[in-house]
């Protein structure tokens, strides 16, 4: 998925402007004037640059030009995300594995399978997370809110009207 227009389409105008609004505010609290900040955050996001997109609750899944023997993990869940990367859980493995995703079955290599705690999750770089993933999906908290439109299944969503999630007589 690239560009602004498909991140409004799935996360909504609101969710994504606070997302954005954050990033900003990260590079002003650092030392970049406001404006250079603005720019470098929309740039970025608008080409899917883990940095300024990755968030919290989104799914994130390996790319198809990755090569399944050098990333095992097709998919990461967002847990956390901090300035410096994001805390991710494995969603799933290539090979079967057992209930804890570490044992005899999966197909981490064995210095890694510690690395495969859904509980603490794994601290991911956003550079190795744009090297190998792309984002899939974003379920934002106000998703969680019993007045929020969410997109219907099937619908293209860029130029249907109004934004996800905005407010009625908006869009």
């Amino acid at each position: 998925m690239t560009g602004l227009a498909s991140l409004t389409w799935l996360v909504g105008t609101y969710a994504l402007s606070d997302h954005i609004n954050a990033r900003v505010n990260e590079l002003v609290e650092a030392g970049t004037e406001y404006a250079t900040a603005c720019t470098a955050v929309t740039d970025a996001a608008d080409a899917s640059e883990a940095w300024a997109i990755a968030a919290t609750r989104q799914t994130w899944v390996r790319r198809h030009d990755v090569n399944p023997d050098e990333m095992p993990v097709r998919s990461l869940y967002v847990l956390e995300r901090t300035a410096t990367h994001v805390v991710v859980g494995y969603i799933d493995l290539d090979q079967a594995s057992d209930d804890t995703d570490g044992g005899d079955h999966s197909n981490l290599p064995p210095e890694k399978a510690d690395q495969n705690d859904h509980s603490q999750g794994v601290e991911y770089p956003f550079d190795l997370l744009e090297m190998s993933f792309e984002l899939a999906d974003w379920a934002p908290f106000e998703h969680l809110l019993p007045t929020a439109a969410v997109p219907a299944a099937g619908t293209m969503g860029v130029g249907e009207g109004a934004p996800p999630n905005s407010p009625p007589g908006r869009g």
